[in-house]
């Protein structure tokens, strides 16, 4: 099966939950309200939104898939065998909804490891290892770590750019001057899970 054809059966599965709106449009999380009037805005995975996907992530065992499309309209897709936010903690909230991913396999390269086990970071809560907050100097939120490989909440800044690494960045596909044009994250239960019940 070719890759568009995985990427069309993936999109139908029923059980296959979108984390992200469908999105063509971005704007940084903390842009004040003047700024994203009339803007087509959408924020992406913030706070409230990291307790409905924990609580969906410790029912069972999820895996993780990442679709990518540059300005080219060139695809390319990020797949984990293991998905989870807040798998160990007892507080997920006061630990900072720590990512939980492994087994990658697609063909955007693997630019989501080096985030593995880390919390989650916003403008207000710097959760990251850099000495910056990594969500303020990179204009996103996102599960840093010294800073990203990966941020996919950065700046909609319409394809290649000459700022560094603060767009929608996904670096081992398109590197770190380059913000997608789309990016879809979606959950479904694993195989085994599926078959389980």
């Amino acid at each position: 099966m070719g890759e568009k054809e995985n990427r069309q059966v993936l999109k139908d599965t029923p059980s296959l939950s979108a984390l992200s709106p469908d999105l063509h449009h971005s704007i940084t999380l903390f842009l004040p309200p003047a700024h994203s009037s009339s803007l087509n805005t959408h924020f992406r995975i913030l706070p409230p939104r990291l307790r409905q996907i924990h609580a969906l992530s410790i029912q069972g065992n999820y895996e993780l898939r990442i679709d990518l499309e540059d300005f080219e309209n060139s695809t390319a897709f990020a797949q984990y065998g293991v998905f989870g936010v807040g798998l160990f903690s007892v507080d997920p909230e006061d630990d900072g909804y720590p990512l939980t991913i492994a087994d990658y396999s697609g063909t955007a390269g693997d630019s989501l490891l080096k985030h593995n086990g880390m919390k989650f970071t916003t403008k207000d809560k710097d959760n990251d290892h850099s000495e910056n907050n990594c969500a303020s100097f990179y204009h996103g939120a996102w599960w840093y770590r010294n800073c990203h490989t990966s941020n996919l909440n950065g700046q909609y800044l319409g394809g290649q750019h000459t700022s560094y690494a603060d767009g929608i960045e996904w670096s081992s596909w398109t590197g770190w001057q380059y913000s997608l044009k789309f990016t879809e994250m979606k959950i479904r239960p694993t195989r085994e899970e599926r078959e389980s019940k």
